[in-house]
């Protein structure tokens, strides 16, 4: 402990700090030996035993459970590599589209000027304005149908 500062020296030291830290050793020991007794023991441990006594002789050797696990591992890892690549392209075409757009709008405004390319907006922002009113005027109608109270 030389190498920590000497006020946390004082604090390890004090008598509390060491009460505390034996207690809280002492109630994680009994904590964790009742989970072993209460529900490792004769849920886990117990099948798991009888299951293997009762197949030992049909049991495969440790070679073929070790070639098991390496080709789990293989397949795996090239799992993952595969989701790797698709979500690398499915990304890259999401930005070449974002970025395309941006472009093709600063393309599309300088090229007719920033008051027809307001106007354009103005109309375009119109017409989805009216056909989002249009569908909740129409959703409100057909709830109200639905409810039994027609307007």
């Amino acid at each position: 402990m030389d190498f920590l500062p000497e006020n946390f020296q004082t604090v390890l030291q004090n008598p509390t700090f060491t009460y505390l830290q034996t207690t809280a050793q002492d109630h994680l020991t009994t904590k964790l030996s009742h989970l072993r007794t209460m529900v490792l023991q004769p849920y886990i441990i117990e099948p798991v035993s009888s299951f293997l006594a009762s197949y030992s002789t049909s049991m495969p050797d440790l070679l073929s459970i070790f070639l098991l696990a390496i080709i789990i591992l293989v397949s795996l890892k090239i799992l993952d590599y595969a989701y790797r690549v698709v979500v690398f392209w499915v990304t890259l075409v999401f930005r070449l589209v974002f970025w395309g757009s941006i472009l093709g709008l600063g393309y599309y405004v300088y090229s007719i000027g920033i008051e027809n390319a307001g106007r354009d907006f103005g109309w375009l922002w119109g017409v989805v304005y009216g056909f989002v009113g249009d569908f909740q005027e129409k959703s409100k109608t057909a709830a109200a149908a639905y409810a039994g109270n027609p307007k």
